[in-house]
């Protein structure tokens, strides 16, 4: 039993540290600006779409007709 949960242990801290690392390069990945440039090289490629544009106010949108 106590095996067990020495590798259940063990497997919890090593995916802790992973998720720890992951957020470090995503963060440098950030703010290195790569992810503007992957997201401008998708769009211009046709794998990623747009968002869609919102008008600020929700009055502008267009009303549904009701039977």
């Amino acid at each position: 039993m106590l095996k067990l949960c020495l590798q259940v242990l063990v497997c919890v801290t090593i995916a802790l540290r992973c998720v720890v690392i992951f957020g470090h390069l995503r963060k440098l990945w950030m703010a290195d600006g790569l992810a503007g440039e992957f997201r401008r090289e998708l769009r211009r490629r046709g794998l990623l779409m747009a968002p869609p544009v919102l008008p600020a106010d929700p009055r502008a949108l267009p009303r549904r007709a009701d039977p």
